[in-house]
């Protein structure tokens, strides 16, 4: 009978430049991954640039004018691609029929919490920014601070968990373009669930990215290696497909 079966819409995959999962969507909340795979990972090497020198002479005064580049010690990003599957399942598991969705739309999360309160979530408040500068060794006045980074453009309206975000509410930024500032794509939006911070992108579909790339999303999250110390801080990834 139609009422013995019950009916899970939205099993997803989501990759890092190809990290796939499948995964039940229930009540619109977003859903974890089933597998996450890291596909690579790169930062800029600083010992490869090049030695600047100007001659000096005795008696000379000369201005000059310095530019120089340091690596962030706050800020992990993380892109890739996502493609979905539509799923029938039963309370088994047991796959009664699946679509493929080439182009799904929604958003990505991470979050240092494996377990979301879905819908509590909104826009993170000035406290929630603070609570973050400190644990990620910040000063609000830092330049690469949580304030002064998500503090760009405006973000549209979406929702999660069936709590409707407003447009511009949020602490708010965008992904870099072809090595450049934009404010059209790759919107990144840092939302809260109690003190629990969320990074938060809105997909894309294939659209060029930092790299010159087409990707499906671009996200920025925090990490404090400004004591010193070098690790790997956990983040679980959730997605909602609208």
């Amino acid at each position: 009978m139609r009422s013995n079966i019950q009916t899970i819409i939205g099993a997803f995959a989501l990759g890092l430049l190809a990290v796939s999962f499948a995964a039940a969507l229930a009540y619109a909340e977003p859903v974890s991954p089933t597998s996450l795979t890291q596909l690579s990972s790169t930062t800029r090497d600083l010992s490869t640039l090049a030695q600047q020198s100007i001659g000096a002479q005795g008696g000379n005064v000369t201005e000059i004018n310095i530019q120089a580049l340091t690596i962030t010690k706050s800020w992990q990003g993380y892109y890739g691609e996502v493609t979905g599957v539509i799923t029938l399942q039963d309370g088994t598991n047991s796959t009664f029929y699946n679509w493929s969705d080439a182009t799904p739309s929604g958003e990505v999360y991470a979050t240092r919490s494996s377990s979301v309160s879905w819908t509590s979530v909104n826009c993170s408040t000035a406290a929630n920014v603070t609570n973050e500068e400190t644990y990620l060794g910040q000063a609000a006045a830092d330049a690469d601070s949580v304030s002064n980074t998500f503090a760009i453009g405006t973000h549209p309206a979406f929702a999660v968990g069936g709590n409707s975000i407003i447009a511009n509410t949020c602490p708010r930024t965008f992904g870099y373009v072809n090595n450049n500032t934009q404010s059209t794509d790759f919107a990144m939006v840092l939302l809260a669930s109690g003190d629990n911070r969320i990074y938060t992108t809105i997909m894309e579909d294939s659209v060029t990215g930092f790299d010159g790339e087409t990707h499906d999303f671009q996200l920025l999250v925090g990490e404090n290696e400004k004591s010193g110390s070098i690790g790997a801080t956990p983040y679980y990834f959730f997605v909602e497909l609208s």
